[in-house]
């Protein structure tokens, strides 16, 4: 099986992300996606920078596919701005049809009082972990697709994300059966949750030696505060690993992180 995770970025390169995700899509039997946008409006793209409809385009790309939308924000852009018609920002993971669910859950690792409501600095944004269970030649495993805090923005450890780690940890601990976790984290590599996932999780980031998960549309690339890492695929015992890349292919601030398994 083959599986994508990737950042999308609101769709900002939009022709550049919709032509790749449609290069992959014939073999590719999963996509895990972060920072997608939905409306029910007629507005296609706010500011001539948010893809504001990106799900439904995503849709009309991936028709063989079935669509798991974790909505976490409601009615803001990605500048912590109100907007004058109906918009929602979350995650998503795209199966292919002949894929057979056995189970599905979203999990606010971390819940605001309100999803209407969004601090400048993101401090208050949900922290979404999205998990489907499939069934294979009657074998269960699971999929799990997580976006991270992005405060605060030096993807440390903080009080609240030490708290965010031992959730995210606890539903995988209890979990049986096999598991690949694949995501957004803004974390960087010495951090607890990534430590901590590697005394029973492989880190292929760090396995297969990949140098960023972060592409050169970065605002930050090539400066000092550049971070090359956010993005990390983890698999259990259970899952043989084919392949795994991290292309530098420029479709989001954020590099496609492609694992091939069994």
């Amino acid at each position: 099986m083959k599986l994508i995770s990737l950042n999308t970025w609101g769709g900002k390169v939009f022709e550049p992300l919709i032509e790749f995700i449609q290069s992959q899509a014939d073999d590719t039997d999963i996509f895990c996606l972060q920072e997608i946008y939905d409306t029910n409006s007629n507005v296609k793209q706010y500011k001539n920078i948010i893809r504001a409809n990106l799900l439904d385009e995503l849709k009309n790309i991936l028709k063989d596919f079935q669509v798991f939308y974790f909505p976490t924000l409601f009615g803001f852009d990605d500048e912590a701005k109100k907007v004058n018609f109906d918009l929602s920002y979350g995650i998503a993971i795209f199966l292919k049809n002949h894929i057979k669910i056995a189970d599905y859950k979203n999990y606010f690792i971390y819940k605001p009082k309100s999803l209407y409501f969004l601090k400048k600095d993101f401090s208050n944004l949900a922290t979404p972990l999205h998990h489907v269970q499939i069934s294979i030649n009657g074998k269960n495993f699971h999929i799990f697709n997580f976006h991270g805090s992005a405060y605060p923005p030096d993807k440390l450890d903080s009080d609240n994300r030490l708290r965010e780690a031992k959730r995210v940890w606890s539903i995988l601990n209890r979990t049986m059966g096999a598991k690949i976790l694949v995501g957004d984290f803004n974390l960087l590599p010495n951090t607890y949750l990534i430590k901590t996932l590697e005394k029973d999780f492989r880190n292929l980031i760090k396995e297969f030696n990949i140098k960023r998960t972060r592409s050169n549309l970065s605002p930050y690339f090539k400066s000092s505060d550049f971070q090359k890492f956010a993005d990390y695929t983890f698999v259990s015992k259970g899952i043989e690993v084919k392949n795994f890349q991290v292309p530098n292919i420029q479709i989001s601030d954020h590099l496609p992180i492609i694992l091939e398994f069994s």
